[in-house]
């Protein structure tokens, strides 16, 4: 397993991995972590958590990670790990390591998988799942108005209708509950902290879509 550790990567054993684990009261993983930002803040936030943020382009995660692997009296996070994968092909030493998975403002080919329920963005996004691990989605609804970009103009509508007359079974194919749906009040958006969501909402409150579920288990 890669590991982003500012302008390094190094190899991480499963060995290592599951000691990192153990000393964690709980695993948060963050697919499509963009500049990580977010796992950042939510491992600050909660110091007994391990946090993952996974995304594929290392080159994003240059800055806070080199942030993250400075020592604690420095403001580093050692219950924070960034890995350099795609959610199409996660890494086998985390299977079945999260309790809850995080997917915000998914983009490319992350935000097309899991609008259409594709096999291989949910094969990996299982794959990550404990048994009865949480899921956290939260969609741009806004990609829909009148400047959507052309190569995801084919993306069918994020309704409450969709949401429930065909993400719902489409998920529980894949051992996914798909829970409750809405949109997210301003101070929900506000404490997401991503670097895209406030470039969103800036001086406005943008159309933010939450949908929570439970995953069966790894490798449903």
């Amino acid at each position: 397993m890669i590991v982003v550790r500012g302008r390094k990567t190094v190899d991480m054993s499963a060995d290592q991995l599951a000691a990192t684990v153990e000393a964690h009261k709980g695993v948060v993983v963050d697919l499509g972590t963009g500049d990580g930002r977010y796992a950042f803040r939510y491992a600050q936030a909660n110091p007994r958590t391990l946090v993952i943020g996974i995304d594929a382009i290392a080159d994003n995660l240059k800055e806070v990670s080199h942030r993250a692997d400075r020592s604690p009296r420095r403001g580093g996070l050692p219950n924070l790990l960034f890995v350099r994968a795609s959610a199409e092909d996660v890494p086998g030493e985390l299977r079945g390591v999260a309790d809850e998975i995080h997917v915000l403002l998914p983009w490319g080919r992350l935000l097309v998988g899991c609008l259409l329920a594709e096999d291989l963005i949910m094969y990996g996004l299982t794959s990550l799942a404990g048994p009865g691990a949480r899921l956290r989605l939260v969609f741009n609804a806004e990609i829909w108005a009148d400047s959507t970009p052309k190569e995801l103009a084919h993306l069918p509508r994020l309704t409450r209708s969709y949401v429930e007359e065909t993400m719902v079974p489409a998920y529980r194919r894949f051992g996914i509950e798909l829970e409750r749906s809405r949109l997210m009040d301003e101070a929900e958006v506000d404490e997401l902290g991503t670097t895209w969501a406030k470039k969103l909402s800036d001086g406005r409150h943008p159309d933010f879509v939450l949908i929570e579920g439970k995953v069966a288990g790894p490798g449903h």
